[in-house]
């Protein structure tokens, strides 16, 4: 890609320039939607690229073992097209030497990796590859492919990178790692609101190609061996009821920006809120304070 994105379509986008507002307009991404709905407009903007005086997060550089683990299974031709492992003479990227030589790879579309990433990969790699349903082709299509397209109600770019574009479906599947395996999945999913990028993709894919998104699956994967694989997918009515979560944080986006004006998780409010113990809150005080008792009064 050369120049700005400046029309909607589906776009090869080197991961770094993803994230560093690659369209003709302000554009915002899953992961800066579900931070303005979860926590705050004030939360994105801190570390935004489109504030001036943004705070880069500490070791903020967009290395997903996912997306590396799900590049190699492709074969190793793809995964060395895409990323590269530091050379063993350097052990940082302290010297001028070494920060050049990774500026070049990156400005050649290239993912830069440590020496001790690459085991952890391939681990993963030989997991998902063993899984019944990897192997039936959830993860197949094309990949590295970023939608981007303006909302029509806003003007703002949504931005949208799949894991995999299906080329004979309207199923898509997104491949994360995590912890554990397990049933705390499905409350990650919902917390950190998978389900919004979920309704994200539907959006893109029908906006960019004109595909009705049949369903939306997750590939998790332990970042530590035994490496461990197991599928989600989404209930299609949570997808849909996530789209008016979407629909609220694209809003308060294009607001902000339109206004200068970042307000934090407690808004215009000016007076104090009240708290308030809840039910559970109270029965759990009010055993504590009878188990006390009972205790002393032996």
């Amino acid at each position: 890609m050369k120049g700005k994105i400046n029309k909607a379509g589906v776009y090869r986008v080197p991961i770094e320039e993803y994230h560093r507002q690659p369209c003709a307009g302000p554009s915002i991404s899953s992961s800066g939607l579900r931070t303005i709905f979860i926590d705050s407009p004030a939360h994105y903007w801190v570390d935004s690229p489109l504030n001036p005086n943004r705070i880069e997060k500490p070791g903020a550089d967009h290395f997903d073992l996912g997306r590396a683990s799900h590049t190699l299974l492709l074969g190793e031709d793809a995964f060395t097209t895409l990323f590269v492992v530091r050379p063993e003479r350097w052990d940082s990227w302290r010297t001028n030497d070494a920060k050049a030589w990774k500026a070049e790879q990156e400005a050649a579309g290239r993912t830069v990796l440590l020496p001790q990433h690459l085991q952890i990969i391939r681990g993963m790699a030989k997991s998902l590859a063993a899984s019944s349903l990897v192997q039936a082709g959830i993860l197949n299509g094309k990949v590295e492919q970023t939608f981007a397209y303006q909302d029509k109600e806003t003007g703002v770019w949504l931005l949208s990178r799949p894991d995999a574009v299906p080329t004979d479906s309207g199923d898509f599947c997104d491949l994360k790692t995590t912890a554990r395996i397990g049933f705390g999945l499905d409350r990650s999913i919902f917390d950190y609101r998978y389900d919004m990028q979920a309704s994200l993709t539907k959006w893109a894919a029908k906006a960019v190609l004109g595909l009705e998104m049949q369903s939306f699956s997750f590939v998790f994967v332990e970042k530590e061996p035994p490496h461990c694989v197991d599928v989600l997918q989404l209930h299609a009515e949570d997808i849909a009821a996530a789209e008016l979560d979407l629909r609220v944080a694209v809003d308060v986006f294009a607001h902000c920006l339109k206004s200068g004006t970042w307000f934090g998780p407690a808004g215009s409010q000016n007076d104090a809120r009240y708290v308030q113990l809840s039910d559970f809150a109270k029965k759990g005080a009010e055993f504590r304070r009878d188990f006390l008792r009972r205790e002393i009064g032996r």
